[in-house]
């Protein structure tokens, strides 16, 4: 039977074996919970740099598009109209034409293409040139711009012309299409146009410049 000495000896041993796993607790709980604040500031220093690569990821899709866009507008002379015919073809195309754009519509540029020239130098200087020289800005129904001297000269033209008032307001006159073989002469850069003589100059771009003959009305 253990005397008194045994009991006292086996119950320091006992608490003494319950204090360390109580340590060995504890010290396992602070490294789960200092494991997990690690992580927390991980997870939080993660977060932004993901933010920030999502930022310029989507910039650097927008600097592509607005390339894209700037590049498909800028490949044409001719606003919302197709690229210019080559030079020396000939092509059968539909003008579209009231009376007043025979003296209504005009172009500028210092430069000319053999004795075909604009009506303007600048805005201040007007040329004085015969009508079969003086170039001036005509588009067709397909929207294809050429700068022709002289068309209302064309017989059929100048026939449909004399068969409406010449005073008659723009705004009544009826709109016809000539069907006319338009043979591409050259191209003449720097132009500017303005549809109505009180109208804004138009930035300057090239252009072609066309003969037509063979004109027939329809409208």
């Amino acid at each position: 039977m253990p005397d008194e000495k045994d009991r006292d000896y086996d119950k320091t041993s006992e608490l003494q074996s319950k204090s360390a796993d109580d340590d060995d607790n504890s010290i396992d709980e602070g490294d789960d919970e200092h494991s997990g604040h690690d992580h927390h500031h991980s997870a939080q220093g993660a977060n932004p740099a993901r933010r920030q690569m999502k930022v310029w990821i989507a910039i650097g899709v927008g600097v592509v598009i607005a390339v894209l866009l700037v590049m498909k507008g800028g490949t044409g002379s001719q606003s919302n109209g197709p690229p210019l015919a080559a030079v020396g073809s000939t092509v059968t195309g539909d003008l579209t034409l009231v009376n007043a754009d025979r003296n209504e519509l005009d172009c500028m540029a210092a430069n000319g293409l053999k004795d075909y020239q604009c009506g303007f130098i600048d805005e201040k200087q007007a040329r004085q040139l015969q009508e079969n020289n003086k170039l001036r800005p005509y588009m067709t129904v397909d929207r294809q711009l050429y700068l022709i001297p002289g068309l209302f000269l064309e017989p059929s033209i100048a026939q449909r012309y004399n068969s409406e008032p010449a005073n008659k307001p723009r705004g009544e006159l009826k709109r016809f299409t000539a069907k006319c073989t338009i043979k591409v002469v050259g191209e003449l850069a720097g132009v500017k146009l303005r549809w109505a003589p009180d109208g804004a100059w138009e930035p300057a771009k090239k252009f072609s410049v066309a003969t037509v003959s063979g004109c027939k009305i329809e409208g």
